[in-house]
């Protein structure tokens, strides 16, 4: 749901949850998304705050 509402303040929950998963890249990421929330379609502002998170890493 945090990477649903891609909002810059959630972005240290998600990458507490990326760190926490063990995912490595925001493809992974993406992926587990569809998975959980098959019926709603990645806005894009959740690439933005993903790329500034895997940038930070």
């Amino acid at each position: 749901m945090k990477v649903l509402a891609a909002r810059r303040r959630d972005a240290e929950d998600i990458r507490f949850l990326i760190d926490h998963l063990g995912l490595t890249n925001a493809e992974q990421v993406l992926a587990l998304c569809g998975k959980v929330f098959p019926e709603e379609e990645m806005p894009g502002r959740a690439r933005l705050v993903l790329g500034d998170i895997f940038d930070d890493s």
